[in-house]
């Protein structure tokens, strides 16, 4: 009975967010963040072909994604201010024309300056999807779950499709046409996100206010920090646990003989976490964010063990599809707490700031295992990734502790 109850419920959770937002948002938002997996590529892409040089295609790569970095929570500052709408605006104009000055200016204008493009390039990227999050928290307040799902699911679609776009235009027209689609998905689908009427609904923040506190107070805000605190160190997890599993696949995929299948065998692990964190809803209620942390972490902990001791492709397979399958989960509930602990008007900071974390993490991820699978093979990047997870699952072992014991004194 149970479960015939909880499935109808888990279906009308996704059909209600149409009805909050309508189906237009659904398409902004959705193809909006298409972008933010397509830049890095692109921008690698083009400056390799235009200068000839890889090298300067990487550090023009980790140009954009440190300049991503620090311009999201700078972006979601000044949107808790001034509102999402003339920040995202502002960001698609400087953006696009950066995107168009490196399309024609790669391989002519100093090497040095293409970096600094790209750099600039990242920092203006309009960060849809933390926005997206942080716009749901005043959009649909009681259906977060779903909405979270949706957010969740998306972003593992643009993760797969985004690069594999690049790809395919790159190779079959040129570079610069994959760059200049970039751009033009950005100028679509972010304006459209941007002056979407649910934006008018986001509150601001009116005021840094700063003021005394009482001793209860700052215990509550002691602990409230001490929760943050833990959040933003599982998405680190959880960046480092995405950038050393992609290098990892990719060197096993060289060690086996099918070197560009690296991204196919990371896909797969994707798909399971697509099929998991749709079925997040009809998760009961009573299962607690803490339980469910600590639940995910040991499904990933253990797919990322059996990813170290995979001898075959389908042994590969079947352990990337298994970790995948608990990735999405944790994600949903990381992100799912982080909305319960923001206040009202700093929401797109929180979030933001939450996406640079992801980033960060992805960055420390691949250039660790990438050191190490070069000394070690592909054993050495899928140890960084067990070693994320390990941490991810003490996390959500002592969040689940402290959980049982604050329940134990209130019934006492």
């Amino acid at each position: 009975m149970a479960t015939q109850q909880t499935a109808p419920r888990g279906i009308a959770l996704y059909r209600a967010l149409p009805r909050r937002a309508g189906w237009s948002y659904l398409f902004a938002t959705g193809f909006g963040r298409l972008p933010l997996s397509m830049v890095p590529l692109a921008i690698l892409t083009l400056t390799t072909s235009a200068t000839g040089s890889i090298a300067v295609g990487g550090f023009a790569a980790a140009a954009a994604a440190l300049g991503e970095a620090v311009g999201a929570p700078a972006s979601g500052t000044l949107a808790d201010r001034f509102g999402q709408r003339p920040v995202l605006l502002a960001g698609v104009l400087v953006h696009v024309a950066l995107l168009a000055a490196l399309t024609a200016g790669a391989g002519i204008v100093p090497e040095p300056t293409t970096v600094a493009l790209a750099g600039f390039a990242g920092l203006s990227l309009p960060q849809v999807g933390a926005l997206s999050r942080a716009r749901w928290l005043a959009i649909a307040p009681d259906d977060l779950p779903a909405a979270f799902a949706f957010e969740g699911v998306i972003d593992e679609i643009a993760y797969i499709f985004g690069p594999a776009l690049v790809g395919i235009v790159a190779a079959f027209v040129s570079p610069q046409a994959a760059m200049l689609l970039t751009a033009l998905l950005v100028t679509v689908f972010a304006t459209q996100f941007a002056v979407h009427r649910t934006q008018r609904l986001v509150p601001r923040r009116a005021s840094s206010r700063i003021g005394g506190a009482s001793g209860t107070t700052l215990d509550r805000r002691g602990g409230r920090l001490a929760l943050i605190g833990t959040l933003f160190l599982g998405l680190m997890c959880m960046g480092v646990f995405f950038g050393a599993a992609q290098t990892g696949l990719t060197a096993f995929a060289r060690t086996a003989g099918i070197p560009d299948a690296g991204a196919l065998l990371y896909a797969v692990m994707a798909v399971g976490s697509t099929l998991t964190t749709v079925s997040m809803v009809l998760v009961p209620d009573r299962v607690g964010p803490w339980t469910r942390w600590a639940v995910a972490a040991g499904g990933m902990t253990l797919g990322a063990v059996l990813l170290m001791s995979a001898p075959t492709i389908p042994w590969v397979v079947v352990a990337a599809f298994l970790a995948g399958a608990f990735q999405g989960p944790l994600l949903l509930t990381i992100y799912g707490v982080l909305g319960t602990v923001a206040e009202a008007g700093r929401a797109g900071y929180l979030m933001t700031l939450a996406a640079s974390s992801v980033v960060i993490g992805i960055g420390a991820g691949s250039a660790v295992a990438g050191a190490l699978a070069q000394e070690s093979g592909p054993v050495g990047g899928f140890a960084v990734v067990v070693t994320a997870c390990a941490v991810l699952l003490v996390a959500g072992l002592a969040g689940a502790a402290r959980s049982v014991l604050r329940r134990s004194r209130r019934t006492a």
